[in-house]
């Protein structure tokens, strides 16, 4: 027995028409991406003002001081204690948007991470929560 189904005719494609991505076709990784790219020039920003690293110093690292900020307090954000499986999902996911974390090892990142802390806690006290560090009560 064989069932047949009437269809109606479907609306033409959007493909090519919109001006960008509608909320029914972005899929969550397109959303995640725009998230860090904003999370990193709103950090690229915030850490020129702060401090202006010497020219010299560019040229030896593989990420960018902004990026390695970045990447931490992502790393915050989603959760991930295990600086091994952050910087895979990195690899694999992120690594159009910072080329540097191709390779990294942890123990590079974390120690960068911990020269930067004074600059991450910075950004950390603006949303302690979203963080998940806790804040001291009075």
């Amino acid at each position: 027995m064989v069932c047949k189904v009437k269809r109606e005719p479907s609306e033409p494609s959007a493909k090519g028409t919109s001006d960008g991505p509608t909320e029914a076709y972005s899929p969550p990784l397109e959303r995640l991406e725009e998230a860090v790219t904003v999370l990193f020039c709103l950090i690229d920003d915030a850490y020129a003002t702060l401090n202006a690293p010497p020219q010299s110093l560019r040229v030896h690292k593989r990420l960018s001081d902004s990026e390695v900020i970045a990447l931490a307090l992502f790393q915050q954000l989603r959760g991930v204690e295990s600086e091994r499986s952050f910087l895979r999902d990195c690899t694999h996911f992120f690594s159009q948007l910072f080329p540097g974390v191709t390779g990294l090892h942890p123990s590079s990142f974390h120690r960068r991470v911990r020269n930067l802390r004074r600059f991450v806690s910075t950004f950390e006290t603006r949303h302690p929560a979203r963080t998940g560090r806790r804040t001291r009560r009075p």
